[in-house]
């Protein structure tokens, strides 16, 4: 019997992204409609959560699958031109990782570019070698759970305010709403950040200890 597919990483981070939408809603109703939930019954309270629970997901995924990779890149590094690490993996991360040895990463992989395209072309076939690596992988699904829990909370900041507005919901909701999006959308940039660069090193890690010359066989 073959052994059932392993999830994506994309498909592995959803429940997070769901979850974190599910705490705004949350959040929006303790401060923002107060003496709406207050007013529901239990069995109304139910149906909502029901239909939440029911639809969340796809509007997570619709929200997260709406903006093109490189624009979700641009969002997080607040670059336009070549916005991702790898453009930048080996004349400013890998020097600055104090576990990767230049000398040996460049005799293992050969010399680099400094372009930023040619940069990020190269590593990212160096990339497809080590992807199985846990410290990789892990690195990876970090940074795209971060990367599009920053782009979900853009949408929403521009969303729920607008909405809340329209409907002439209390004037200090739309304010409350954005600033709490805002703030979850930088501190979720950051995070991206920082897992991005941490996944773009760990690959010229792996290459700087050791010659991989083909693809590592997934267990």
């Amino acid at each position: 019997m073959s052994a059932a597919p392993k999830k994506s990483l994309k498909s592995s981070n959803l429940p997070w992204l769901v979850a974190l939408v599910a705490l705004d809603i949350l959040v929006l109703a303790v401060f923002v409609f107060t003496d709406l939930i207050a007013s529901v019954s239990l069995t109304q309270l139910t149906a909502a959560r029901a239909a939440v629970t029911g639809i969340l997901p796809v509007a997570v995924l619709l929200l997260s699958a709406v903006v093109p990779q490189n624009i979700k890149a641009m969002l997080v590094y607040w670059k336009i031109k070549n916005p991702l690490p790898g453009s930048e993996a080996f004349t400013r991360y890998a020097p600055a990782d104090p576990r990767i040895d230049m000398a040996a990463l460049k005799k293992n992989v050969g010399a680099w570019r400094t372009e930023p395209a040619e940069q990020n072309s190269l590593w990212y076939k160096l990339y497809k070698k080590v992807g199985s690596e846990t410290a990789v992988a892990e690195a990876h699904k970090s940074f795209l759970l971060f990367r599009d829990m920053a782009v979900v909370s853009l949408l929403l900041a521009g969303v729920v305010p607008l909405g809340l507005w329209l409907t002439n919901v209390e004037h200090n909701a739309g304010t409350f709403s954005l600033l709490l999006f805002a703030v979850q959308y930088i501190s979720a940039a950051l995070a991206a950040r920082h897992s991005g660069v941490r996944f773009v090193t760990n690959v010229l890690a792996e290459h700087s200890v050791k010659k991989v010359t083909a693809p590592k066989a997934p267990a």
